[in-house]
């Protein structure tokens, strides 16, 4: 785990850059057909932008989170209990990010549906389910944002339940997961309650939160050696 920070740079090959510039590419061109195929303009471009903000960087840090994860090779009992701590943490996220209806929490929704709403690419395609009360709206940006802090947030409950001296999640972890709660909730409409400055914050936040939980660990570690 000490050595992720500095492997994040290390990685960068030309095989990888080659890779995340088809990424990059293929995210634009999306953006641009949509815009040249659909009547209106785009007046905020940054709003255009954050949705991939968020989808790359997730993929980034998990893209080298599963790689230290894989490298530790963690017991089956490890892996299980904090799979179930992440998937609860998950649950959380798309609750509170309006990604997930339960009746239990939200009035339930009656009878079934399925859409899809083609909006702005990383904002949609909107995809809503409908079944037994529960709902699912899958942004996603979203989606793909809270998968990457739950599995971030696995992956340092498999560092903190091997180090015991990292008490329950470690001081900056924990910062890092609770501050990641704000970001469904500065931004908990799907798209046209998107008002002025609250996916800035959020997407602020997020980019925050998903860096703590990274590299909690080093900064830990830095804050003992002060110590």
């Amino acid at each position: 785990m000490a050595t992720r920070a500095s492997g994040v740079l290390d990685r960068f090959d030309p095989q990888t850059l080659a890779a995340w510039a088809v990424v990059v590419w293929s995210e634009l061109t999306l953006v641009v057909f949509y815009v040249a195929t659909t009547p209106g303009w785009v007046t905020e471009p940054r709003y255009v932008v954050y949705p991939f903000v968020w989808i790359n960087l997730g993929l980034l840090a998990v893209v080298h989170t599963r790689q230290w994860v894989r490298a530790r090779d963690p017991e089956r009992r490890t892996r299980l209990a904090a799979g179930l701590l992440a998937g609860g943490y998950f649950v959380v996220l798309a609750a509170v990010g309006g990604l997930l209806f339960l009746p239990v929490i939200n009035p339930p929704h009656a009878g079934t549906a399925f859409s899809v709403s083609w909006v702005m690419p990383g904002w949609g395609p909107i995809v809503t389910a409908r079944a037994l009360g529960v709902q699912l709206t899958l942004v996603p940006f979203k989606l793909i944002g809270y998968l990457a802090l739950s599995y971030v947030l696995y992956a340092r409950l498999l560092d903190a339940t091997r180090l015991v001296a990292s008490a329950v999640l470690g001081l900056f972890s924990c910062v890092g997961c609770t501050m990641s709660l704000l970001v469904p909730l500065l931004g908990a409409s799907t798209f046209a309650g998107a008002t002025a400055y609250t996916w800035d914050a959020s997407t602020l936040v997020y980019v925050v939160a998903l860096a703590t939980l990274y590299w909690s660990p080093q900064i830990e570690s830095v804050i003992r050696r002060r110590l």
